[in-house]
């Protein structure tokens, strides 16, 4: 069955309450001007540095992410073709509402460079136009519409909707911007009171997180500025526009756009907030060639220089793409790394993985802990929703939140029984599931090269003649079935296979007749069998099992087509807010046409997603203690099969 773009808004709805919440962030700005030499250095300072640069092409249909209730968000279509970075962030009243693309910086064709910096006194109209747009989107929206400075105060001035603030993360997004075009012209438009005040080619060209009226007072302070204090050396919003403001003062502009560029980053450094401050770091410096449309950056943990050319890209790119800027190889002209069509990008695959380092592990316990007498090897569920990349690079994984709530709400069904070997590996976006036949393959290709790579590893490395166990859950179970069908016919690899839990993934009465070796369980003590399942209610708003398919009953481990009722369920157990919540004889279940189906649960504060009867997420939890005891019962059973293995 066709897996729809549907259960990715699904999936993502159920497990972003997993995300941490972030602090307020910072930033500042140095514009360097001088005749046609126009160039933008702004530092983007947060507790973290998870985003993506995106091109975005010209005519795409967008709206505003976010409306008060009662408003109408703001439609349109983009003039201009753009490049712009984003931080990703997730709101906080509803995990069904999913994420926010915040704006920091960008450029379109027509030389627009927008920056936007936190500003906490903002004030945004709380009456006006019922049609709306929140500061998240703002950036974006100019940048799609205006080709100047002139025409992006004129559409912020033209009444026709009001800006509003959005919060995310626990966090009340409050924003004012900074503006320069290609002509020269520059405006600071800040949100003071419920009205929009526009300062016009700033005689200081420095703007930080103070109004702007406010740190052009603060300046007068200083020596060098009439005043007598010393240059301050601290982070806080005021003195890094003292420092700036006396450094752009003495700072010359070359006439070569590529020395200016150069100096930019000099300039940023100045302002830049060393790890580990409480309100957040610089997380990425960004350095704009207006007159160019040139834009170069680096990341904090990637001091190397990318670059790119938006007028290149705009020629050749008909579709909008993101780069992760996790990423740690972004170096030179990255301009190949963008999607040209809505086809797989080989060009844009991260660097594999090396397991020879812990850090490409999810789980490796310590040789003096693997003192269990079974392994597990457990590849983890999608994880990777945002950013909109093929997949997902491993600075990413490592820093992505939901891959550690995956581990302990599926992988923990083995703890006690097994030691946990999970490898981290370049697994394939969400949106794979709406790709071609032929993209889907390639990204999960990739994916499945990684954990085969992670297996021979393991097997070498770490297993030491233990009996193993294979699990995983949705695409990690897809690339295991792959790894039991293409290496499995090797029966040295089967002797010490205990069972496969290909939980949450299908399999098909053609797959066990083209693989021998694929077996479905039959019993709760049958060794090298796989148990397979996909869990939804009767009639679902989706489904991601395939009619047909041959599936296991977890409440008795077979393929029984039987209702088994929910006092054989021993338990499910929950994670939400960081706790633990058991549930006995939570439901019962039968096996239906390829399906696992469940009454829907009355416990709606426990299990919530975007669509109606669609549980995949809760295919271990549902029926957690069974499949602890389960796996525990295997184990014992192999270990009186096979009395000589260690």
């Amino acid at each position: 069955m066709k897996r729809t773009h549907r259960i990715g808004i699904a999936l993502c709805a159920c497990l972003l309450a997993c995300l941490p919440p972030a602090g307020a962030d910072g930033c500042s700005e140095v514009f360097l001007k001088r005749d046609a030499v126009l160039v933008s250095a702004r530092n983007f300072d947060f507790s973290r540095g998870n985003g993506a640069v995106q091109f975005n092409p010209a005519g795409m249909r967008r709206k505003a992410q976010y409306a008060p209730e009662g408003c109408r968000p703001l439609e349109w279509t983009s003039a201009y073709a753009s490049v712009a970075f984003d931080t990703i962030l997730q709101r906080t009243n509803s995990p069904e509402d999913g994420i926010v693309y915040a704006g920091v910086d960008g450029i379109n064709r027509a030389g627009l460079k927008i920056g936007t910096y936190y500003l906490e006194t903002s004030g945004f109209p709380q009456t006006g136009p019922e049609t709306t747009i929140d500061i998240c989107s703002l950036q974006q929206y100019l940048l799609d519409t205006c080709g100047g400075v002139d025409a992006a105060l004129a559409d912020l001035g033209s009444g026709r909707y009001r800006v509003t603030s959005t919060s995310v993360e626990g966090l009340e997004i409050k924003l004012h911007l900074y503006l320069h075009d290609a002509t020269g012209a520059s405006a600071i438009v800040e949100f003071v009171g419920g009205a929009t005040k526009v300062t016009r080619d700033p005689k200081i060209p420095v703007l930080t997180n103070t109004e702007y009226g406010e740190s052009l007072a603060a300046l007068s302070q200083y020596a060098e500025f009439d005043g007598e204090k010393p240059i301050p050396g601290a982070h806080e919003s005021i003195d890094r526009f003292v420092r700036g403001a006396y450094y752009r003062k003495h700072l010359s502009v070359p006439d070569d756009p590529a020395r200016a560029v150069a100096f930019g980053f000099a300039a940023a450094q100045v302002l830049s907030v060393p790890p580990e401050f409480p309100h957040g770091n610089t997380q990425w410096t960004i350095v704009t060639d207006i007159t160019g449309r040139r834009i170069f950056f680096r990341t904090l943990d990637n001091p190397a220089i990318a670059r790119i050319s938006l007028d290149e890209l705009a020629e050749t790119a008909k579709v909008s793409s993101e780069i992760d800027l996790l990423r740690t190889d972004l170096s030179g002209d990255i301009g190949a790394l963008f999607d040209r069509t809505n086809a797989f990008n080989p060009a844009a695959v991260p660097p594999a993985p090396d397991y020879a380092r812990a850090s490409d592990w999810a789980s490796l316990p310590p040789e003096a802990e693997r003192t269990k007498s079974a392994d597990v090897f457990f590849v983890h569920p999608t994880a990777f929703f945002f950013p909109n990349a093929w997949n997902e690079c491993l600075e990413s994984n490592r820093q992505n939140p939901l891959v550690d709530a995956d581990l302990a709400k599926t992988a923990g069904v083995f703890a006690l029984t097994c030691n946990i070997f999970a490898p981290r590996y370049r697994e394939a976006n969400i949106k794979v599931l709406s790709a071609s036949e032929q993209d889907k393959s390639m990204a999960l290709g990739i994916a499945y090269s990684d954990v085969e790579k992670a297996f021979d590893y393991y097997m070498e490395h770490f297993n030491a003649g233990r009996p193993f166990i294979l699990a995983g859950h949705s695409q990690g179970s897809n690339v295991l079935l792959w790894l039991l069908q293409r290496r499995f016919g090797d029966p040295k690899l089967r002797e010490r296979l205990v069972a496969s839990y290909i939980i949450g993934w299908s399999v098909t009465p053609d797959d066990l007749e083209k693989y021998p070796q694929l077996v479905m369980s039959d019993s709760p003590t049958r060794t090298g069998c796989i148990i397979s399942y996909n869990t939804q209610a009767v009639s679902p708003d989706i489904t991601i099992a395939i009619p047909g398919a041959v599936g296991v009953n977890p409440l008795t481990m077979d393929t029984t087509g039987e209702a088994v009722p929910k006092e054989r369920n021993l338990g499910a157990v929950f994670f939400a807010g960081g706790k633990r919540i058991e549930v006995p004889q939570f439901t019962g279940a039968q096996t239906i046409d390829g399906a696992l189906i469940v009454p829907r649960p009355t416990r709606t504060d426990l299990v919530r997603g975007a669509a109606s009867g669609f549980y995949h997420p809760y295919d271990y939890s549902f029926f957690f203690r069974n499949l602890e005891r389960n796996v525990a019962d295997r184990v014992a059973a192999f270990l009186k099969e096979h009395p000589e293995t260690k």
